[in-house]
């Protein structure tokens, strides 16, 4: 009588192992796009020649990781990093002088390791923060929010 039981116990737990395995949906390996390279170059050049109401120093690259840039033209809001290798004193006095040429006025200018500059004409604020980087680059942010 107990070869019996412990005989249906075996083919009932084969039986439920055979049906948990069998499964109605199809398996399928997770698709993976395929690493496509894009040229940073002309990510970089398109969205600087979408910005036209600031001046910008000549061989920047843009840092796409902490850009971030909503609209374009003289209507763009947001940050814009850019990277050059002219150094802090060169990039300050290109911006305290080139800002004036688009019609921004100077509201403050602090010149120090970290080199702050503010500008304000009738539509926006700009706010540019020049820092020096490793191997003689210099790190710049300009900020453009509206003016109320």
């Amino acid at each position: 009588m107990e070869k019996i039981q412990i005989k249906s116990i075996i083919i009932i737990l084969i039986c439920l192992l055979l049906l948990t395995n069998c499964s109605t949906t199809i398996k399928t390996p997770k698709y993976k796009s395929p690493d496509v390279e894009t040229n940073k170059a002309d990510e970089s050049s398109t969205l600087l020649s979408e910005i036209s109401d600031i001046p910008i120093p000549s061989k920047s690259i843009i840092d796409l990781e902490k850009t971030f840039i909503l609209g374009k033209g003289d209507n763009w809001m947001g940050r814009l990093s850019l990277i050059n290798k002219k150094n802090i004193e060169e990039v300050y006095s290109f911006f305290l002088n080139e800002m004036i040429k688009f019609s921004y006025k100077e509201k403050s200018s602090i010149r120090s390791d970290v080199s702050t500059l503010i500008f304000e004409n009738n539509k926006k604020a700009i706010f540019i923060k020049i820092s020096k980087l490793n191997f003689g680059k210099t790190y710049i942010e300009i900020t453009a929010t509206p003016v109320n």
